[in-house]
């Protein structure tokens, strides 16, 4: 019965690894989002950070003997023990929000600016180290078993590590970010390292089981809803750190992951210029129509674009399911409206699962600075949003970029945008546009509108040789009188 028990012990050490180690590297990326975007650059870093010492850790694990350090024998237990807290001891500050919140504009003031840079660092100082640790939890394990039948222990030992990875993949996103959040996603991981440790100890009055007890209550503090509520975050998930800021003239800002998505000013119906102006040239035209329109909105953020409109048709699609309850109790203060409906998927999922054509798309997916969806700035997408216009349908889309071409990005994405849409005109949304300002930082809010015609005549180009302007100049009477 003792050996049995003992057993099970080891096992579930093995599936408690496996789940933090997985739940780690999850975790990782998404606390990372807000400072160094979602890219798969971003993410291969943190990957590449979690792989090789894990690998690593599995070899040196396998090679490990008792060793004499001051006087005191270091066995197979208390070198798991000590790992496992100095693990946890680590990743304390490189899982919890509000050291982090810190980190990385620290890191800028030291003049590591560059996404990659700063990401590199943040895995080496608190990613690296303790997975290699943990990672030499399979191979010192193994010792407890019995040799006589290693295939079958060996067998049993990675079908219960892969379950563990299996439940660290999808229970920390799937299950735990979505319903009680990433915070207390991050405070479990705390927990099941200090069981492990106390489960694995001899003596429970140890200084190892002391820490790990220490460190999972600093979790808990440092990660309790209190300490998120200090920076204005209303929810926590696997997309967004989602915050509500209200301001006294009555300005209701939405912030997604850091970056201010929607402004809605519930006496005044003031928003966004950008949005207004989106409105303006989109919107106002067609309220009077005697048949109501269809309006695709991509990038939900508020629900405040066209949340005036009563008569129009608006299906708004967003990645995060928990946006419409947020802006309806603390933007918009009411519900986004009976003509106006909510599809909570990802933009080109639901793109690919339907058939209907618009007569507006409102393309507002970008946040800016380092939050730029990879998959949503592709000429593929742009055909995809092409083919879902109806004849003389209207596209207008928000980016923030560059007013003036000063980088890569601004001159890549117009070469892309104008690839697919013929004659898309730009506009820059910004009250004080300096033309001359040579910033590649200096970012605007940039809309880019298309009218689509099924029928286009895409037109000819001049030269001295071959010239129809006058025949293809439009004769208006002004002219005419000429």
């Amino acid at each position: 019965m003792l050996q049995a028990r003992y057993t099970i012990l080891l096992f579930l050490v093995i599936i408690i690894e496996g789940y933090v180690v997985l739940s780690t590297e999850l975790l990782a990326i998404r606390q990372s989002i807000p400072f160094v975007g979602s890219g798969t650059d971003t993410v291969s870093i943190i990957i590449a950070s979690v792989l090789m010492p894990l690998a690593l850790g599995y070899q040196v694990g396998g090679h490990f003997k008792p060793v004499r350090i001051f006087g005191k024998i270091i066995n197979i237990r208390k070198k798991l023990i000590l790992n496992i807290s100095i693990s946890a001891l680590i990743l304390l500050p490189g899982l919890s929000y509000k050291f982090l919140s810190w980190f990385f504009p620290f890191l800028t003031e030291l003049g590591i600016s560059n996404r990659l840079g700063q990401t590199a660092v943040y895995s080496v100082l608190f990613i690296v180290i303790p997975v290699y640790l943990l990672g030499q939890t399979v191979p010192l394990v193994s010792n407890f078993f019995n040799k006589e039948h290693l295939a079958k222990i060996t067998g049993k030992i990675l079908f219960f590590s892969t379950v563990g990875s299996f439940l660290g993949a999808i229970l920390s996103t799937l299950v735990l970010m979505s319903t009680i959040g990433v915070n207390h996603t991050v405070t479990l991981n705390f927990v099941l390292l200090a069981i492990l440790v106390i489960s694995l100890a001899k003596k429970k009055n140890s200084a190892p089981v002391i820490l790990t007890f220490m460190v999972a209550l600093m979790a808990i503090g440092i990660n309790s809803n209190g300490t998120m509520r200090s920076f204005r975050f209303v929810k926590l998930n696997e997309y967004h750190n989602i915050s509500v800021l209200s301001l006294k003239n009555g300005d209701n800002h939405l912030l997604l992951n850091d970056n201010y998505s929607s402004r809605y000013n519930r006496e005044t119906g003031g928003k966004h210029k950008y949005i207004e102006f989106a409105e303006r040239v989109a919107i106002l035209p067609i309220m009077g129509s005697p048949v109501p329109k269809d309006i695709l909105v991509i990038g939900a953020g508020g629900f405040t674009f066209g949340h005036q409109d009563k008569k129009n048709t608006y299906t708004y699609v967003d990645i995060d399911k928990d946006l419409k309850n947020i802006s309806e109790k603390y933007i918009l203060g009411e519900p986004i409206g009976e003509n106006k409906k909510f599809e909570a998927t990802p933009a080109r999922a639901f793109l690919s699962s339907t058939n209907q054509k618009y007569d507006v798309i409102y393309l507002d997916a970008y946040l800016g600075g380092v939050s730029v969806p990879e998959h949503l700035i592709t000429r593929e997408f742009f055909q995809e949003i092409k083919s879902r216009l109806k004849d003389k349908g209207i596209l207008v889309t928000n980016f923030i970029t560059s007013p003036n071409f000063n980088n890569v990005f601004s001159r890549s994405l117009d070469n892309t945008l104008r690839s697919v849409f013929l004659h898309i005109s730009r506009h820059v949304i910004m009250e004080n546009y300096l033309l001359w300002n040579d910033d590649p930082a200096n970012m605007s809010n940039i809309a880019y509108i298309y009218r689509h015609r099924d029928d286009y005549d895409a037109g000819h180009i001049y030269t001295d040789n071959k010239n129809t302007v006058f025949y293809d100049t439009p004769k208006s009477k002004f002219v005419a009188d000429q």
